[in-house]
């Protein structure tokens, strides 16, 4: 599979289709029978245990336990279809052994009672939660519980022998938002930002961005998302050490049924669901000369996971599926102003800090929606303004299926050309790129491991000077989709350097991963040569 470097095989299964869920009794002949799993996500009530169901402890969830699991996710499965590698360390009691979590996801406060939890050593793979699951950074006991600072982890460090089986609509009236306030390497700042709010490191993962080079951990990772045209980022914004955040009491706020708009200095961003809808809108603050708004929105019909992952001795079968089905179109809507021309002008790079969630009850695994997004502008003249709109149709999964990345087709539902105006002395335009990416595994929010697909849009529209009218008005606008897909850790290059200030012993390889595209499509009109000069 190109540019996916996955870990091998074992046998395929078949997937549990009805409510609920299922393990799979093991075969003969066979070793480490498959963890097939109906992914039932259609009320909040899923989360809670169920009698009869094979989770690790004493009887079904509790209530408690259920609102917990929102946030911290589900407890280790106990299970013959599962085993788990040598060197994790089970703590029990699920998510009521979670005391708290810091604000950016990575240091967890556990029950020090709790079954399993005096284990916990440096160096080794914690998995108390399906959120709290890392390679343990540092440890030490607090007034008799355990604190301990997770690094990441690949999927293949956790399980040596699963199989992974989904075939199963999503309700996105279920799912919650969970905001990670601190969420390291969240947000990239111009590459004229002051050379000292950021280190060596982070420069060099800077410049990596700039060059639009995707990055991956291992066996996979999350692309930067790029803007057209949108030039340089540079430094990550600075981030407290982890253990100095928690002693300061952040924490991770309760995941929650309403939408959470998250502040990323100068811009805001808010993932949103409605029915039959997915979406993010962000925009800079209005107190500025700046005015953006976007809102990207992906419509659907019976949004649908399929996946078939196995793996066996720690490695991951070379034909693994994971894809997203019923996503119809994608549309877009922006909106710039300009009162001060181009000392105006702004551009940034991030990874939302709210994630849509839920876990996946009876199993050691979450369900995950996150998104990136980039905006660049590039207003000329005093009150300058840009508006424009596009929808386009798609049909087919998005994803991975036998080891391949698939693409949907893309059609014209409304062009975007058609809408492109705006007032401006000079030539003007705005360029923005938004990531959805859809994974279920485990792992800290920084790090989560797992099979995923991801959609990559990316958007460019100019307008010409007003002062061209007479002769012409140009207006033009490019669009790129691509495609990724695989299982494994998603930290981009800003993202890891990040972590590795806050964790400096962490030790974890970046790789790079390709992307496939399934369009491109660049439009000038008139088409005369004085717009296309």
């Amino acid at each position: 599979m190109r540019g996916i470097r996955l870990l091998s095989a074992v046998s395929r299964g078949v997937a549990v289709l009805r409510p609920g869920w299922a393990l799979s009794a093991p075969r003969p002949g066979r070793r480490g029978a498959p963890l097939a799993i109906a992914l039932l996500l259609t009320t909040t009530a899923a989360c809670s245990g169920a009698p009869g169901r094979a989770h690790e402890g004493p009887g079904p969830a509790d209530t408690s336990e259920a609102a917990a699991a929102l946030t911290y996710g589900t407890r280790p499965v106990r299970d013959p279809s599962i085993t788990y590698q040598p060197d994790v360390v089970i703590v029990e009691g699920g998510p009521r052994a979670i005391r708290s979590a810091s604000s950016d996801g990575l240091t967890w406060t556990i029950d020090g009672k709790a079954r399993g939890a005096q284990d916990v050593r440096l160096g080794k793979v914690l998995y108390a939660t399906s959120r709290a699951v890392g390679r343990v950074q540092e440890v030490r006991r607090v007034h008799g519980d355990v604190v301990a600072t997770l690094g990441p982890v690949e999927f293949t460090e956790v399980f040596r022998d699963a199989h992974l089986t989904l075939d199963q609509d999503i309700d996105g009236g279920a799912l919650h938002y969970l905001e990670i306030p601190d969420l390291p390497g969240a947000v990239t700042v111009s590459a004229d930002a002051p050379t000292d709010a950021a280190t060596e490191a982070e420069q060099g993962a800077a410049k990596n961005a700039a060059r639009d080079v995707p990055t991956t951990a291992r066996t996979i990772g999350q692309t930067s998302v790029r803007a057209a045209h949108s030039g340089r980022v540079g430094a990550v914004v600075a981030r407290e050490p982890v253990r100095v955040a928690a002693a300061a009491g952040g924490t991770l706020p309760p995941a929650r049924s309403s939408s959470v708009t998250a502040d990323l200095g100068e811009w805001k961003a808010q993932p949103y669901r409605s029915p039959g809808a997915f979406g993010l809108k962000f925009n800079h603050k209005a107190a500025a000369g700046l005015k953006v708004f976007v809102d990207f929105s992906l419509k659907t019909e019976k949004l649908h996971i399929r996946s078939d992952v196995p793996i066996s001795g720690g490695r991951v079968a070379d034909g693994a599926t994971f894809a997203v089905e019923g996503i119809k179109s994608v549309a877009i809507s922006i909106a710039a102003g300009a009162a001060n021309g181009v000392i105006d002008n702004s551009k940034i790079r991030a990874e939302v800090p709210v994630q849509m969630t839920l876990p996946i009850a009876g199993t050691p695994f979450a369900f995950n929606i996150s998104w990136k997004f980039s905006v660049a502008t590039a207003l000329g003249g005093n009150n300058t303004t840009v508006t424009a709109g596009g929808e386009w149709g798609l049909d087919g999964a998005i994803g991975m299926v036998n080891g391949s990345i698939v693409t949907p087709k893309l059609s014209v539902i409304k062009s975007i050309m058609d809408s492109v105006t705006g007032i401006s002395v000079g030539v003007s335009g705005i360029a923005t790129a938004v990531e959805f990416k859809v994974q279920v595994g485990v792992g800290v929010p920084a790090a989560f491991a797992g099979p995923y697909a991801k959609l990559v849009m990316d958007f460019g529209v100019t307008n010409g000077s007003a002062l061209g009218a007479p002769l012409t008005r140009c207006v033009g606008a490019t669009l790129d989709g691509k495609v990724g897909g695989g299982v494994g850790v998603s930290v981009s290059a800003v993202a890891m350097a990040a972590l590795k200030k806050l964790l400096p012993t962490m030790k974890f390889q970046l790789v790079q991963e390709s992307l496939t595209p399934f369009v491109h499509r660049q439009q000038t009109l008139p088409d005369v040569p004085l717009c296309k000069s």
